[in-house]
């Protein structure tokens, strides 16, 4: 691997941070709120009602790397916790130095805290612990966006430095701890496509923030997914048609590995769930989980009555 490439991963193993060291217990504490809005916390989780209607799953949203919830708490989370949904929004980082089974460790307390077996929606990283979490245990549905393959990070990495260098440049800039500094050109090449309004950019991109670099490299090489072990649950893989991390062999592999539906979403990027059009995403999660996910949980309860 080029030197360049490692130096995302190594920059800051030698800069802790004492305000990152939240506890795995601290981060599985759940703060509820019947609203239709996702909160701050440790764990945020959104409820309409008691019950969800019909008898749908809940949903489980994680956040990629250099970031937080915030990606799906803007917008999408909140989109589908209007509509009577129960919704998680995690945050999974657990300390500078963690290592990847703890992001996942967290993930899967999320998901023991909710009511039953949840549709798991990754971006980024996210999707990668996701497929860790079907690889352990049933989930209701497998949502991917944005997401690695069940290779790891490897292939994105590649990607960067070769085809999207600046890309490449800015993360190692928040890597170092100047992710605020960033300019809006340098945010726009990274999460958006290039005609996003800077006013947009302003207003809704998070600054990224340092990410734990033992996770990436557990996510590049160490700890990947046992994707041979996952169940067969409905899968939906998304890619923005300029995503500047993942490259379409990735969604490939999600095809091959996993029977993914998969689609390539034009005019969108990496940040598609804080894009201008971030409803495409929603409008697309709801319909394949009215269409994939509820036939197959029916089935599947009919099967157990008989």
């Amino acid at each position: 691997m080029p030197l360049l490439l490692m130096r995302i991963i190594l920059i800051r193993m030698e800069r802790p941070d004492a305000k990152s060291s939240t506890t795995l217990a601290a981060v599985a504490r759940p703060v509820i709120n019947y609203a239709p809005k996702v909160i701050a916390g440790e764990l945020a989780t959104v409820r309409r009602s008691q019950t969800t209607p019909n008898g749908q799953p809940p949903i489980l949203f994680l956040h990629g790397a250099f970031g937080g919830p915030e990606m799906w708490r803007r917008f999408i989370a909140p989109w589908f916790a209007a509509r009577g949904r129960e919704v998680a929004t995690p945050d999974l980082r657990t300390g500078p130095h963690a290592r990847l089974r703890a992001y996942v460790a967290a993930a899967r307390a999320a998901a023991d805290a909710l009511d039953a077996p949840p549709v798991v929606v990754g971006h980024s990283l996210g999707g990668l612990i996701a497929q860790h979490l079907a690889a352990e245990r049933p989930v209701a549905g497998l949502a991917l966006v944005g997401s690695p393959g069940p290779f790891g990070i490897a292939p994105s990495l590649m990607q960067l430095s070769t085809v999207r260098p600046r890309a490449l440049a800015a993360l190692l800039a928040a890597q170092a701890g100047a992710g605020a500094l960033l300019s809006v050109a340098a945010v726009r090449e990274t999460l958006f496509t290039s005609d996003t309004p800077e006013t947009w950019i302003r207003e809704h991109a998070p600054s990224p923030a340092p990410e734990s670099p033992l996770a990436l490299l557990d996510a590049m090489t160490w700890d990947l997914p046992a994707w041979m072990l996952a169940r067969r649950a409905p899968t939906l893989a998304l890619l923005g048609a300029a995503d500047a991390f993942i490259p379409p062999t990735d969604l490939m592999a999600l095809a091959a590995f996993y029977g993914a539906e998969t689609a390539v979403l034009a005019e969108m990027a990496h940040g598609a769930p804080i894009d201008p059009h971030w409803k495409r995403i929603a409008w697309r999660l709801d319909a394949w989980m009215e269409e994939k996910v509820a036939p197959r949980l029916a089935r599947d309860e009919a099967a157990a009555l008989v």
